[in-house]
């Protein structure tokens, strides 16, 4: 029986259509066999519905790097270094307003942490915070537990931020402060990979750098360019702002930068760029959903005028700038640093100026998470046991990926691979696995364990489970381990095929497949796969004639969960036999769905299920009789048939009334 093509429903602006590109007929159905009036194809139907979007399980983590040099009391006061310093002399000199209490940057981040606070308690939000306070190094930063985990809850931290104001230092490391951002987003980004590898593509990093502008001090290496930056040239190499703390071992005492080697470059514009680039370029390297740097500028025009000489030592020496035009300058320096950041950063760049330091705010940046209502991202029906033979659909009947007459051609030392288990002997690898990756040392059809895989009697790995597969991908945690996937994840690469279909057609499980055509045949892998053809080996012929088909009507539901009415037809029946050479029929299919935020369909490593179903067919050959079940052409697969995909791992986890239709006795 052919379905027709449905509709997408119009209210479904899906990227669905990306990954199912082939909603309509790929090609006729191969008839049945002409020796027999049974039908040997069969469509499977039903409803599949993504779960409804879960708030928690997309985080925003957000980090404040907060300027604590002395010169904050220039543009952001109260504070204080300890008595008799710089903002105790700015106090003195009334250069500080003596009525302030609170920085403007405390209070915006008391107001900002009480938001997340709100949208944690009443929405569900996933929102964690770090703050890393800097001066001449990073002090005092939140959390401070010591691990890899760079974030925690925005809860409780009036006491913290209170006494930010009381902490300040003498420099200002930019340097350092952007590597302590980096290895604490890089150091949260692996600790998530090892336990939640699939929170990556729905993280959202936010950092927002708050300062006066000017790191100090500034290096350089060289001593004598013809040409030094100035506020006029900000992009060039920065000449020496304290020759001595530069250049003269000791000369910095208790003030000295961590990492930093006498006479060599500080905080010169590439290094703090390089920093923000490597913070960029983990977006890519580990998938993650979004990074963005916002830089907010906090300047006093009017007190850096007013603190003269003092001022002049802190935002930089500018020979040929008169001092009623210095406080300008030094803005100037300042916007085209952190405007550069920005813009690097993929971030927006705010300042606050003058009076208007006061008011300052921290809301209007977008720390939103990437939720969204989950759709279909991939829709895949694998037939266990048949396999495309370039022409034909041959038995597999242990659904290992080789035919039966492949599994009985591998012989060695008198043994040969089982049609009827898929790892022949047990070691964790099974017999398809085997077979292509020959050339590594794999010996197919050896009745000896390989050395990498399990041996239940051998000390490095005694008592194993050779079939353990964590994930329920497809591959065991043997087979995973050798090839590098990820044990958490059914779809490493997120392209949408689970990792034990890529491999078992000598894929890369570990780079995305969108778009490829690896054998050149004009089809693309995803769309192979689906269709139940070989992308491995040049088969137009095969899915020309017997491709399978693939057609859906999506349904938004009032849950904000989106329900799919499918049908997957054109899948071909073969007849296997039984261990002890029965033909009785039995074919096995397996229903790989899988939902994604709609935000990120492409990137997100979705979130799996499988549900299975049986159908037998064993024609008698010469005359009109013979068993096929169902009777029909239909076999109903609903979304109350999925489980998780690592509930089947053994073939006994395909019996009983795990799947749909009736599995052999």
């Amino acid at each position: 029986m052919k379905l027709k093509p449905s509709a997408v429903h119009a209210t479904a602006t899906l990227a669905v259509a990306v990954v199912l590109s082939s909603c309509t007929n790929a090609a006729l159905e191969k008839p049945a066999a002409a020796n027999t009036t049974l039908d040997n194809h069969l469509t499977l139907t039903g409803r599949i519905c993504t779960q409804p979007p879960d708030p928690s399980g997309f985080p925003v983590k957000v980090l404040f790097v907060v300027d604590q040099s002395g010169s904050m009391c220039i543009s952001d006061p109260p504070g204080s270094q300890g008595a008799p310093g710089l903002c105790e002399q700015l106090v003195a000199m009334g250069i500080v307003p003596p009525n302030l209490t609170t920085p403007a940057r405390v209070r915006a981040l008391e107001a900002l942490l009480t938001q997340f606070q709100n949208e944690i308690t009443n929405q569900g939000a996933n929102i964690q915070v770090a703050i890393v306070p800097f001066a001449t190094n990073v002090q005092n930063p939140y959390p401070a537990n010591g691990s890899n985990q760079g974030f925690a809850s925005p809860f409780g931290l009036q006491g913290y931020l209170g006494g930010l104001q009381g902490q300040l230092g003498k420099g200002t490391d930019y340097q350092g402060a952007l590597a302590y951002a980096y290895q604490a987003i890089a150091g949260d980004i692996a600790v998530t990979a090892q336990n939640n590898p699939e929170l990556l593509p729905r993280t959202r990093y936010v950092v927002v750098w708050l300062t006066d502008g000017t790191p100090y001090p500034r290096c350089s290496a060289i001593d004598d360019l013809p040409q030094y930056a100035d506020p006029d040239h900000p992009y060039l190499i920065w000449a020496d702002s304290v020759p001595d703390y530069c250049n003269v071992a000791g000369a910095a005492g208790n003030d000295k930068i961590n990492g930093f080697v006498v006479g060599t470059d500080r905080n010169q514009n590439y290094q703090i760029f390089s920093y923000v680039d490597q913070l960029m370029s983990l977006k890519s390297t580990y998938n993650i959903g979004d990074i963005r740097l916002h830089t907010v500028l906090l300047f006093n025009q009017a007190a850096v005028q007013a603190c003269g000489p003092i001022c002049q030592d802190i935002y930089g020496v500018y020979p040929n700038t008169p001092q009623s035009q210095y406080p300008a300058a030094a803005h100037k320096v300042a916007e085209w640093l952190l405007t550069q950041v920005a813009l690097r950063g993929n971030g927006v760049y705010q300042e606050f100026l003058d009076g208007n330091i006061q008011s300052l705010g921290l809301g209007a940046l977008d720390y939103s998470s990437l939720a969204s209502r989950n759709v279909l991202k991939s829709l895949i029906v694998q037939s266990l046991r048949s396999e495309p033979a370039v022409t034909l659909r041959k038995v597999d009947s242990d659904g290992d990926g080789l035919p039966d007459d492949a599994d009985q051609a591998y012989l060695y030392s008198s043994s040969q691979l089982s049609p009827f288990q898929p790892d022949s002997n047990q070691d964790g690898f099974s017999d398809r696995f085997e077979v292509l990756h020959q050339a590594e040392g794999f010996h197919p059809g050896s009745p000896i364990k390989d050395l990498r895989g399990c041996d239940p009697t051998r000390t490095a790995t005694l008592g194993c489970r050779y079939f353990t597969d964590t994930d329920g991908d497809g591959l065991t945690q043997w087979e995973e381990a050798y090839l590098g996937t990820h044990p958490n994840l059914v779809d490493s690469d997120g392209d949408g095929i689970p990792d034990g279909i890529e491999v078992r057609y000598g894929l890369d499980p570990l780079t995305s497949n969108n778009g490829k055509d690896t054998d050149s045949d004009g089809i693309s892998d995803l769309e192979e796969i689906r269709a139940g053809t070989d992308p491995s080996t040049p088969d137009r012929s095969l899915y020309d004639s017997s491709a399978v088909q693939y057609t859906f009507v999506a349904n938004p539901q009032t849950d904000n969960s989106v329900c799919y009415d499918y049908s997957v037809s054109g899948l071909e029946l073969v007849t296997p036999p039984n261990s002890v050479g029965t033909t009785e029929g039995y074919n096995l299919f397996k229903v790989w769905f899988a939902e994604a935020p709609e935000s990120a369909v492409a990137s997100d490593y979705g979130v799996w299920k499988v549900a299975c179903a049986w159908a037998q067919y064993a024609p008698a050959l010469g005359n009109a009789t013979g068993v096929r079940v169902p009777a029909g052409p239909d076999l109903q697969v609903n979304d109350a048939n999925f489980n998780s995909p690592a509930m089947f791992q053994l073939p006994s986890d395909y019996l009983g009334t795990n799947c749909v239709g009736i599995a052999p006795p």
